[in-house]
C-alpha cells in the first residue's frame, strides 16, 4: 500500500531540511533582508517626513543602506562598527554578498579617523580591508584614487570562500604583496568589478575615467562610459567629449556586462534626459527614475543623488537541495530521478 502523498512530502521536506542543516525558524531578525533584492544609499542626508525608520530616528544619512520598501536595512554606524569606527563616514559602494552572515561590501567618502583604512579602500562588514591601491596594481596606478562603485562577480560560494580567505589578510601584508589579491581572485574564480574617483590619462597607454568600470582580476575596462551611456549622450573623452562618472554599479553575479545598472555623477538634459539620482540601463538610458527612489521618503529637496546601489538578479545557480534530489529520491523514497 503506498504512502499518503502529504506523508512523502514531509518526508521530503525533513529530509531537505537535515541535508541543509539549517533551523526552520530564524532566531532573530536580520535587518538585511529588507536589502537582499535591492539597496542603495543618497549623495546627501536629509530628513524623512514620511516612513520613519525602525530605531526611530528620522535623519537619514548619505552613508546609510536603504531598499525599496522606504526604510534602513543597516545603518552606517552598523556597516563600520567592525573598525570601531562610530562616526558616520559616509557610503560610496556598496554590493550586498550574503545576507544570511550580513556580509556586506562597500567604501566609505572618509578615511577612517584610527588610519585602518581610507576612502578608497574595499571594506566588508567581515573585516576586510584592500587598500584602493591593490585593487589598482594591473593597472599600474600609483596612489588611492578612491572607490565609487564595487561589484563582485562569481558563484556565491566562492565569493564567499574569496572574502573569508581575504579576511585573514592585514591591510599592511596587501600593500606588501599586491599580487596576493590577484592570485585568491583567480584562485576562487571571482572578480572584483568597481569604478574610481579620478580620470587617469596616461601618454601611450589606455587612459581610465572615472565613468569606467574596472576589473581588479584581469586589470582590463570592462564597460567604458562611452559604452555604458546610449550613443545619444556626450559621454566618453575625447571623442564625445563629456565623462559623466560613474557613482554606483551593479549587475549579475555572471558577468554579465549587457546588464549593468548604475548612476552617474552629472546629470543629462539632452535624450534621453536623466540626473544623478536615476538608475540606468546599460546604453538604454533610465531604469528606475530617482524619485521613485526616495521620494516616498518625502524629502524636502528634489535631487538627493544615488551615490552607491545594489541589485539581486536571477543567478542561474541550483540552490543545493536540487543538487542532492536525487539522493534523496533513491535513498528516501525508492524513486529513480
Amino acid at each position: 500500500m503506498k504512502k499518503p502523498l502529504i506523508l512523502t512530502v514531509a518526508t521530503l521536506t525533513a529530509v531537505v531540511l537535515l541535508v541543509l542543516g539549517r533551523p526552520a525558524l530564524s532566531q532573530s531578525p536580520n535587518p538585511l533582508t529588507a536589502c537582499q533584492d535591492f539597496a542603495y544609499s543618497t549623495e546627501e542626508d536629509f530628513v524623512t517626513q514620511g516612513p520613519e525608520p525602525p530605531d526611530g530616528n528620522p535623519i537619514i544619512s548619505d552613508g546609510d543602506l536603504l531598499n525599496r520598501s522606504h526604510t534602513v536595512c543597516k545603518r552606517n554606524s552598523e556597516l563600520v562598527q567592525t573598525f570601531d569606527v562610530e562616526v558616520d563616514m559616509g557610503l560610496d559602494a556598496v554590493d550586498v554578498l550574503d545576507v544570511e552572515r550580513e556580509l556586506v561590501a562597500f567604501s566609505t567618502e572618509l578615511n577612517s579617523p584610527h588610519g585602518n583604512f581610507t576612502h578608497g579602500d574595499l571594506l566588508t562588514t567581515g573585516g576586510t580591508v584592500i587598500p584602493n591601491k591593490v585593487l589598482l596594481t594591473l593597472f599600474q596606478i600609483v596612489g588611492d584614487r578612491g572607490l565609487d562603485a564595487v561589484h563582485f562577480v562569481g558563484r556565491s560560494r566562492n565569493i564567499i570562500a574569496f572574502n573569508e580567505a581575504a579576511q585573514q589578510v592585514t591591510r599592511q601584508d596587501w600593500l606588501r604583496d599586491p599580487s596576493k589579491l590577484i592570485g585568491l581572485l583567480q584562485e576562487h574564480q571571482v572578480d572584483v568589478w568597481f569604478s574610481i574617483e579620478g580620470t587617469e590619462r596616461r601618454a601611450g597607454a589606455v587612459s581610465i575615467l572615472d565613468g569606467d568600470l574596472l576589473s581588479a582580476r584581469d586589470g582590463v575596462i570592462i564597460a567604458a562610459n562611452s559604452a555604458l551611456l546610449p550613443a545619444t549622450v556626450p559621454a566618453g573623452i575625447p571623442q564625445r567629449g563629456v565623462d559623466f562618472g560613474l557613482d554606483a554599479a551593479t549587475a549579475p553575479r555572471s558577468e554579465g556586462r549587457e546588464e549593468i545598472r548604475f548612476s552617474t555623477s552629472i546629470l543629462h538634459r539632452g535624450q534621453p534626459p536623466f540626473n544623478d539620482g536615476d538608475i540606468l540601463k546599460h546604453g538604454n538610458g533610465v531604469e528606475l527614475a530617482a524619485t521613485d527612489l526616495y521620494q516616498p521618503f518625502e524629502p524636502r529637496a528634489d535631487f538627493l543623488g544615488t551615490d552607491a546601489v545594489y541589485m539581486r538578479f536571477p543567478s542561474g545557480e541550483q540552490p543545493l537541495w536540487y543538487r542532492f534530489l536525487p539522493v534523496i529520491l533513491r535513498q528516501f523514497l525508492g524513486v529513480e530521478p
